[in-house]
């Protein structure tokens, strides 16, 4: 199992981040050329999934050295017992009866973000009302009256589909919340820190249900060495409420397939977010005897559309806008950033891009509205642009 790693030296990278995240590819190799540690390119994956360059995140993150053992045959006989059903539904028919659902990410994977998102609508519905995220700076008091986030509300909701998820959660009217420690701890205080802010949001609001949006291994119900307990095990344990917990980073692609998850491999022609079920309605957790969490959910191999991630257009309302060559007046390479009409400069950018060379056909995917764009090539030239996405 891979768990959160180098938190100590995130705190310390934290302080020295930069105000604009978002750097040029050129950039990000030449401070892998200058630093070539595990930590570096750990920082590298998150960079290159905030400018939108998809492949060169999943390929910086392998480079730390990931990868799973073989499956026996016993267990290859066991899984295939068992069949996918659609993950949103078989996830909101099961959050109906639960008060606290538990769901996680790869920290370079923008993906498991638009799924989290994709799930807020229906557990509205259901009742959900709170949203945590580990992410989600205790410093940005005003973000529920705000409406959105900005450069300063976290480190990695500066990432586009990190900041349009904190956007749908808002305007559904969730409210949003910080579970962070926030002094430097060792890892087993960590968990223990991060499960008395939630339960402390629990008590206050007994009657509410939450969805709590972490990284990795937080989301562990079983014992964790060095830990003891993982987070979701430190909430069942101080709250009282087994949550349900959903592991997204374990069955989604990598760069390399020969590093991917063996169930994900057994299954990975397979075209949509599932988790799989057996005769007996038992979900596959894991292999036999592991019942670290509740759903392994499978992510589809991505596909391209116009250069982009077919998952950013999961939404019925993104859409792809193409920009043209005559817009861009200045030296390549540029990043396009795109702001929402009605948020401050300061607001963590709705989509951002870096197009390499002229006449590139990578889009942008923006919601309906007007959009602001802001122009950049490394020389520090810029230029600005107005689009509009039709109303259907």
């Amino acid at each position: 199992m891979r768990l959160l790693i180098l938190f100590v030296s995130f705190l310390f990278f934290l302080k020295d981040t930069p105000a604009d995240p978002y750097i040029f590819s050129s950039e990000i190799t030449g401070y892998l050329q200058a630093e070539d540690t595990n930590f570096a390119y750990h920082k590298a994956a998150w960079q290159y999934s905030f400018i939108g360059n998809y492949q060169q995140a999943l390929w910086a993150f392998e480079q730390v050295g990931v990868g799973y053992p073989d499956l026996s045959e016993e267990e290859k006989i066991r899984f295939s017992l068992f069949r996918p059903t659609p993950a949103d539904d078989y996830i909101l028919a099961q959050a109906e009866r639960e008060q606290i659902v538990i769901i996680n990410e790869a920290h370079h994977q923008p993906m498991h973000r638009v799924f989290t998102t994709s799930l807020l609508e229906g557990l509205y519905k259901r009742g959900y009302r709170f949203l945590g995220l580990e992410a989600l700076a205790h410093s940005d008091t005003l973000l529920n009256q705000r409406g959105y986030p900005v450069l300063g509300s976290g480190y990695y909701t500066q990432e586009p589909q990190f900041g349009n998820l904190v956007r749908k959660a808002l305007k559904l009217g969730f409210t949003v919340f910080p579970y962070e420690t926030q002094i430097q701890v060792n890892g087993k205080e960590r968990e223990i820190q991060q499960a008395r802010n939630i339960e402390h949001m629990v008590k206050a609001n007994p009657d509410a249900k939450f969805l709590i949006h972490c990284g990795f291994g937080h989301v562990v119900e079983s014992e964790v060495p060095g830990w003891e307990k993982a987070m979701a095990g430190r909430v069942k344990e101080h709250t009282g409420i087994n949550p349900l917990t959903i592991n997204q980073e374990i069955l989604t692609e990598h760069f390399s397939r020969e590093t991917e998850n063996p169930y994900f491999q057994l299954v990975d022609t397979l075209d949509y977010p599932a988790v799989f079920i057996n005769a007996n309605d038992e979900v596959f957790h894991g292999g036999k005897g592991d019942n670290r969490f509740d759903v392994r959910l499978f992510h589809p191999r991505t596909t391209f559309t116009n250069g982009r991630p077919s998952w950013l257009l999961m939404s019925r309302r993104r859409y792809l806008c193409s920009i043209s060559d005559s817009t861009i007046t200045i030296d390549y390479p540029v990043l396009v950033k795109a702001y929402a009409e009605n948020e401050s400069d300061e607001a963590v950018p709705i989509d951002v891009i870096e197009l390499p060379e002229y006449h590139n056909q990578k889009s942008l995917v923006l919601p309906e509205g007007k959009f602001s764009l802001r122009i950049t090539n490394p020389q520090g030239d810029s230029l600005t642009a107005d689009v509009e996405i039709p109303v259907d």
